[in-house]
C-alpha cells in the first residue's frame, strides 16, 4: 500500500487499483430534499459564502461557492428517500475537513 499525494495505490493478485482519499464531510439529514436545499443555501449565506453555481433537483442537487482565499466549496445533496437527504461538503482540491465541518454545522443549524 503506497500513498501518493492524496491517492492510495494498491495491488492485489496482479490487479492494481487507485482510490482517491477525500476529506469530505457528510451527513444524512432526516429532511426532504427541498428543506435540505434551503438549509444549504442559508448555511452558505451565514458563512458569507456566495453560491455561484446552483443545480437544484428532485433527487440530486449541487451548489458551488468560493471561500475568501479562492478555494472552491462543493456541496452535493442526494435524496435517500422521501424524508432523508444525504449532504456532502468538500472544500478545495484536497479537502479541508475543518472548514467543511463548519459549513456542515451551519447547514444543520438551519433544519
Amino acid at each position: 500500500l503506497t500513498t501518493l499525494s492524496g491517492c492510495i495505490a494498491a495491488a492485489a493478485g496482479g490487479a492494481a487499483a487507485a482510490y482517491y482519499v477525500t476529506s469530505d464531510v457528510d451527513y444524512v439529514a432526516p429532511v426532504k430534499m427541498d428543506k435540505a436545499w434551503e438549509a444549504t443555501l442559508a448555511g452558505l449565506k451565514d458563512m458569507n459564502l456566495l453560491a455561484e453555481a446552483k443545480s437544484p433537483g428532485e433527487t440530486t442537487s449541487k451548489v458551488e461557492a468560493l471561500t475568501g482565499d479562492d478555494r472552491r466549496v462543493r456541496i452535493s445533496l442526494k435524496s435517500e428517500s422521501a424524508e432523508v437527504t444525504a449532504i456532502y461538503v468538500r472544500v478545495g482540491i484536497k479537502g479541508d475537513k475543518v472548514l467543511s465541518g463548519q459549513i456542515m454545522d451551519k447547514i444543520k443549524s438551519r433544519f
